[in-house]
């Protein structure tokens, strides 16, 4: 007899991506499903927890309104504690977004962030006029201010980051514009009288006042500088891209990059700026006021170094309850940083200005100075110890932002 081959087994039947949808089972009786989706990436908790550290020491400075002469604001040089707290934000804020703009850049979405920053900005200084004047008196208005600062600070990351891809190219970028300013303000004070930048004398008198107009910048150019001007954006820009390196570095860790190369690449970070820090204080003193070249790359080495410490501590390991617990305060704070941080000096700037007698300015205590004494007699506290207002403004705000954090509802701009 002759012996035939087995009939061939037809192939299994091919469901179409329609048959798929529908959930029809596979011919061979086992059902064919989609691949399971990919989970999101873990959120980086340490940026989170570092900015909300850093907006705990912001809203008790912002509530102390009685703080002495040697924490306050230094007039001109010198670093005082206060001066470094803005620097910090923009160092993180530059973390972020170097995180935030490592895939793409919208540049719509951003250019409609940088508007309503500056329009913020704007509206938040009509506003301080208005309650100290009774009007607003737009041939001396300040065109510039630490919003519009901030929002020119965003909009320069922006443009950094169509040559900035990596973390040694933020660093670069930071390294150059430090330089860039260092090399501007030395040129500029070999002008001055004993070649020392002084109110009088210092770039931001004329760059600041040709811009703007001289009574267009801060306290209508009587300072001789504008603190939230052009050069002093250099400065800041120095910082934000410092930040955004160390940003990258985080995301490139959390991506699979080996812990030892994180360890390589924050240490190059952190003593660049350090070096760079040291190299252009010797031509060019460190202080705030002009956010000079080593006083930018001094903060920024800081927080760097604070902020790669928190993200190896923190992120990439399982979290317990207790400790997720303890972190969620400073992540809810950290989550509306924008809202925390320009809030809280916005409420105190207006009940310094107002008052239950009115008047413009206000007559009599402002709302802050009745609030302050009122808190400390409660408590047990001298009429004039300003803890209880501080204690009290932070617990306010941090009870604000964990419900927030909670509805998932976050203000950016």
């Amino acid at each position: 007899m002759e012996r035939r081959p087995p009939p061939a087994t037809p192939p299994p039947a091919r469901l179409d991506a329609l048959d798929v949808a529908r959930g029809l089972p596979h011919p061979g009786g086992m059902e064919r499903r989609p691949p399971p989706a990919t989970p999101p990436p873990a959120r980086l908790d340490a940026l989170d927890v570092a900015r909300g550290l850093m907006l705990v020491v912001s809203v008790l400075v912002n509530a102390w309104i009685t703080m002495p002469a040697w924490f306050e604001h230094a007039p001109w040089a010198g670093v005082h504690p206060v001066d470094l707290v803005f620097p910090v934000f923009v160092t993180l804020s530059g973390a972020g977004l170097g995180i935030a703009y490592a895939r793409r850049v919208r540049p719509v979405r951003e250019t409609r962030r940088v508007l309503v920053l500056l329009l913020a900005g704007v509206a938040f200084t009509a506003l301080l006029a208005h309650l100290a004047q009774g009007r607003i008196e737009w041939s001396t208005f300040d065109a510039t201010g630490v919003l519009q600062l901030y929002a020119a600070i965003v909009g320069g990351v922006v443009l950094l980051r169509l040559g900035c891809r990596m973390w040694w190219q933020w660093l670069v970028a930071g390294l150059l514009l430090a330089g860039a300013q260092a090399t501007l303000l030395l040129t500029w004070a070999t002008g001055c009288p004993g070649h020392e930048l002084t109110p009088e004398c210092n770039p931001s008198r004329v760059i600041d006042a040709a811009v703007f107009g001289a009574a267009h910048i801060y306290v209508e150019g009587a300072r001789g500088h504008d603190p939230s001007g052009l050069v002093v954006l250099v400065g800041a820009l120095s910082s934000a891209a410092c930040g955004a390196a160390a940003g990258r570095i985080m995301l490139d860790h959390r991506d699979g990059v080996p812990a030892r190369r994180t360890l390589v690449a924050a240490g190059v970070t952190v003593a660049a700026c350090l070096v760079g820090a040291l190299v252009t204080g010797l031509a060019v003193p460190a202080f705030k006021r002009l956010w000079t070249a080593p006083f930018a790359l001094g903060v920024a080495g800081a927080t760097v170094t604070v902020l790669v410490m928190l993200h190896l501590a923190l992120d990439g390991r399982p979290v317990g309850r207790a400790e997720r617990a303890l972190r969620y305060p400073l992540v809810a704070l950290g989550r509306n940083s924008l809202l925390v941080y320009f809030g809280s000096h916005a409420l105190t700037s207006i009940l310094l200005r107002t008052g239950p007698a009115g008047g413009v300015p206000v007559r009599g205590p402002s709302w802050a100075q009745l609030w302050q004494q009122e808190l400390a007699a409660r408590v047990g506290a001298p009429g004039a110890a300003a803890w209880p207002l501080c204690v009290a403004a932070l617990l306010a705000w941090t009870l604000l932002v964990v419900v927030l954090h909670a509805r998932r509802i976050y203000i950016k701009a």
